[in-house]
């Protein structure tokens, strides 16, 4: 066996291509299990009980602020995985030409003069690099000193709209906790307003402990369930964004900075 089939069979051990909207499927089926998981909750009336026992009523808000943050998930879900299938097909046009030619025209980069490559991030970090080796064109040195620092960038382009889901999130363990303490507070006031120990007294005040410890304990699995959610989904971004910027690196390196200098 030749050395180069020997790295093509090892390469395709180590990395498994993922299907295409790998991340959507990804992330479909975890919506599912979750929808899944609401109703049978709903069915057992423990959303119901949930929402009547917090007397103040912060895990509506939590809902609210998790609803809003799947829809966010969602958007970029979408968005990521276009970016992530059409990087693919850019990298398949650059890897299956040897004798490849890249132009550039505007915003836009073309290969061998007549195939438009499609508008992703891969395209804009080649139109980058064009346009640096352009103007550069004795400094093949800055092309690669300079390369990592450039993904850098479009790194943080793509990483910089998850700090709001991120920040979501650990509010979203702020207000439970805030709701535990609002509960510790009713609990504890009904003690202090005791004048006598008659049965009646001591009925209205066992109502009123069960009550302010039920909102302390539900807005707590409110706030923790609803931000392991949040994390779960944006940790399923993060993680798709970073195998987007390594094969760009890859494919940076490899077949469009050697073309350049």
């Amino acid at each position: 066996m030749k050395l180069s089939q020997l790295f093509k069979s090892r390469d395709i051990i180590e990395k498994p291509e993922k299907g295409s909207h790998h991340l959507i499927l990804a992330w479909l089926i975890f919506t599912g299990i979750f929808i899944f998981s609401i109703i049978v909750a709903w069915n057992e009336n423990l959303l119901i009980r949930l929402y009547l026992s917090d007397k103040s009523y912060i895990s509506y808000a939590i809902t609210i602020l998790y609803i809003l943050v799947a829809f966010h998930c969602a958007s970029r879900v979408f968005y990521i995985s276009s970016q992530i299938n059409d990087s693919k097909k850019v990298e398949e046009l650059v890897r299956n030409n040897e004798n490849i030619s890249l132009q550039m025209t505007d915003d836009k980069v073309h290969v061998n003069g007549d195939i438009t490559l499609p508008d992703c991030i891969v395209t804009n970090f080649i139109h980058d690099l064009l346009n640096k080796g352009t103007h550069y064109p004795n400094a093949a040195d800055l092309l690669s000193d300079s390369n990592a620092e450039l993904i850098e960038v479009y790194e943080a382009r793509l990483k910089s709209p998850h700090e709001i889901g991120w920040f979501s999130a650990d509010i979203m363990i702020k207000l439970g906790l805030l709701g535990t303490i609002i509960g510790f507070i009713f609990m504890l006031g009904s003690v202090a307003n005791i004048t006598d120990f008659d049965i009646t007294s001591m009925q209205k005040i066992l109502k009123h402990m069960s009550t302010g410890m039920g909102t302390a304990l539900y807005t707590t699995m409110a706030g923790l369930v609803c931000s392991m959610l949040a994390t779960v989904q944006y940790h399923m971004l993060d993680t798709s964004i970073d195998d987007l910027i390594q094969t760009t690196k890859h494919l940076a390196q490899v077949y469009i900075l050697p073309k350049i200098n």
